[in-house]
């Protein structure tokens, strides 16, 4: 299926190099979006409910998580369940991108071998798999800000703004590791370990205010502005542009270093697949 859908809709992709993979990749939309889809699509084949299952386990999430932590840290529910349920679907899917990419030139080895493509559409591949499910749980988001009566500002214009360069992070972020994990193998356990020891550290289940004094925990946190850029105007949160400057800087000497890896390694990912 994979290399009959290539053929078809990617023929004329053949004509690049390591210096336009990535441009020459993100152009190929049709590819890696009906390659995407195509995925979804059989990881729920024969489910009731599909990829909505995401939107359920995400609201239990959400609700037990925040019954107990609202708690714990001495957060008003009405305000903290959405800060909650955007962080966690947010950091989902950043952590997703993650855990994949460092495999994603590895599991399409019999693809890359068979057909000269970018190696950017495999990455674009696992970025809109993860974007289309993590869309499936915003609607968790949606439900509890009108619940709790909190109705979109002229800041929540701001959202599309902040998906989109997470998007472009994912994929600066898939193609690196991609290249990375490709030549040396001990690398995907370690980025799955510090996966989970960087999910304490960033404020996802917990605000920045809680720390005080200590609050550079966060503010030196990338993943944080990461998060904030869309959890803020969407939560009706102050907007910190410092988030934006911090996001839009990292995208730029991400893409940088993608660039400098696609360049140096595009002809040898092959002979260490």
């Amino acid at each position: 299926m994979d290399v009959a859908v290539i053929e078809r809709e990617g023929g004329h992709l053949s004509g690049h190099s390591g210096r336009n993979d990535l441009l020459v990749g993100l152009k190929a939309t049709r590819v890696w979006g009906t390659l995407g889809w195509h995925d979804i699509r059989q990881r729920y084949r024969r489910s009731i409910i599909g990829p909505f299952w995401f939107t359920l386990s995400t609201a239990i999430m959400v609700v037990v998580l925040g019954a107990l932590y609202s708690t714990l840290l001495h957060q008003e529910v009405r305000s903290y369940l959405p800060y909650l349920a955007v962080g966690l679907v947010i950091w989902q899917y950043m952590s997703s991108i993650a855990n994949e990419s460092c495999n994603a030139f590895i599991g399409s080895a019999y693809l890359i071998k068979q057909i000269r493509i970018p190696l950017t559409v495999h990455v674009c591949r696992i970025v809109w798999r993860n974007f289309a499910i993590m869309l499936h749980s915003l609607p968790v988001v949606v439900l509890l800000l009108i619940a709790f009566g909190r109705w979109p500002t002229w800041e929540f214009l701001l959202v599309p703004l902040g998906l989109f360069l997470l998007v472009l992070h994912g994929v600066w972020i898939g193609t690196a590791f991609g290249i990375l994990c490709a030549r040396f193998r001990d690398i995907p356990p370690i980025i799955q370990n510090l996966t989970q020891v960087v999910f304490f550290f960033t404020p996802v289940m917990w605000s920045p205010e809680v720390l005080k004094d200590r609050g550079w925990v966060a503010e030196y946190n990338p993943l944080y502005h990461m998060i904030e850029i869309v959890r803020a105007p969407l939560t009706g949160r102050p907007i910190r542009w410092e988030s934006w400057v911090w996001s839009i800087a990292l995208l730029i000497v991400g893409f940088a270093f993608a660039q400098y890896l696609m360049r140096r390694t595009r002809h040898r990912v092959p002979y260490w697949l």
